[in-house]
């Protein structure tokens, strides 16, 4: 290879090198925001196989033999083809920053990308067979034809477009997003008006390959504001769940049924004894800031269960089932649905014999617990609203997602009663 061949070689490799870093990055981290990393790992897995198309052309240029006659002219067709694909994924992703930042209803300027694309693909095809972009002489070295600055042109086109769009919404966006993809876009315009009147040196990539480093590092950015405000959000809910559970109300009805109990004294020492446990175990909780052991977990159960049936008698009945407690689980997390469970299950119903269930169990490479109850039941198309009676499910189910990747099932009939199920993945616990 030629000195220049071999820089091209070298920084494109390179390039292609981060690309698939940044590409891992993001598949890592994408559980922030599923949607908005999926669109840019397209982006940033595109431009890896540009580079390497890119650079195994400029490596094979002027090389001889049968294999070569075709390495040649499949590794340029294909980086065409991934520099017109970049342009309508690019869209896709700013459409949808742009759409989370102010909520519009579309941006139909992607369309017009893919247009661009599918015609830049059209014209691809047309010179595979007829020659007018661009063609090979007899050592296989790339040269332009008469209309060889079409694929600027049309790339041009595209990057102006999606420009004109950016700039129209780009107030939406915080600052670094604001360099980052005004740059993006600019660099891009800049190489392309360059090699449109003079080619020889791939300015065009080289300015992708940049651009491509300033959305990720963007992306990174956004990644750090997420956790920093996670933390923020994680930490006034363990306020929250403490302050929600060691309510006025409760403690006076739990001193009441003690006070009441004072004629047995036995058994009003086991009820002090179950109070200071739940107690304990509540104000333990407030220093944590991750996933529990769920043993402690259910130890906390276990005390507001007994306190609650002290104060009902026969009326609520637990059985607990619990095959399975080696794993974490978030604080209050299966506490909270208990008590959802009585407040709302079986306390707000005409059941005599209200009963619980709760067990764990292992099973699928997943750790289960399930709590049911025969109480009241509920419509759960109310989970989908901001319900006051419901927002014990709706933040632990949130909670279960952000501490420890579990998801959570509800299952009601009025009249019947309720059924959770909470999964949590077994390289958690």
């Amino acid at each position: 290879m030629t000195n220049i061949q071999t820089v091209h070689f070298a920084i494109e490799l390179w390039g292609a090198l981060f690309s698939i870093i940044a590409g891992i990055s993001i598949f890592i981290t994408r559980h922030f925001d599923k949607a908005g990393a999926n669109k840019l790992l397209k982006l940033i897995t595109t431009v890896a196989l540009l580079l390497i198309s890119d650079a195994v052309s400029w490596a094979s240029r002027g090389a001889s033999g049968q294999s070569a006659f075709y390495l040649v002219r499949i590794v340029n067709f294909t980086t065409f083809f991934f520099a017109f694909l970049i342009m309508p994924l690019v869209a896709d992703y700013l459409t949808y920053v742009i759409k989370k930042r102010i909520g519009i209803a579309g941006l139909y300027w992607v369309n017009i990308e893919w247009g661009l694309f599918v015609l830049g693909v059209i014209l691809l095809v047309i010179n595979v067979f007829r020659p007018f972009m661009y063609d090979f002489d007899g050592n296989n070295a790339y040269f332009r034809l008469t209309f060889g600055v079409l694929p600027g042109i049309i790339g041009f086109i595209g990057i102006i477009i999606t420009l004109g769009v950016v700039f129209a919404y780009i107030k939406y966006m915080n600052t670094f997003e604001k360099i980052a993809t005004a740059l993006y876009l600019i660099l891009p315009i800049v190489s392309v008006v360059v090699q449109i009147f003079h080619y020889g040196i791939s300015l065009t990539y080289f300015a992708i390959t940049v651009s491509t480093i300033l959305l990720f590092v963007s992306y990174i950015f956004n990644y750090m504001q997420y956790n920093i405000e996670l933390e923020h959000k994680l930490a006034d809910e363990r306020i929250r769940l403490v302050n929600q559970q060691i309510q006025p109300h409760f403690i006076f009805n739990c001193l009441t049924t003690i006070r009441y109990l004072c004629r047995d004294n036995d058994e009003a020492v086991d009820t002090i004894n179950e109070f200071a446990g739940y107690l304990r175990g509540c104000t333990d909780f407030l220093n944590e800031n991750d996933c529990i052991e769920a043993s402690r977990e259910f130890d906390l159960v276990r005390h507001y269960v007994y306190l609650e049936q002290r104060r009902f008698g026969d009326k609520i009945s637990v059985e607990y089932d619990l095959a399975d407690t080696d794993f974490k689980t978030p604080p209050f997390a299966v506490q909270t649905l208990v008590e959802n469970a009585i407040k709302h299950g079986l306390r707000s119903s005409e059941i005599k014999n209200g009963l619980i269930t709760i067990s764990s169990k292992f099973e699928n490479n997943s750790h289960t617990v399930e709590i049911t109850d025969n109480g009241a039941g509920f419509d759960t198309k109310i989970l989908k609203q901001e319900s006051k009676t419901q927002v014990g499910i709706q933040n632990t189910q949130k909670r279960l997602a952000l501490l420890c990747n579990g998801k959570m099932s509800v299952e009601s009939e009025i009249g019947k009663g309720t059924r959770v199920i909470i999964t949590i993945p077994a390289k958690v616990g």
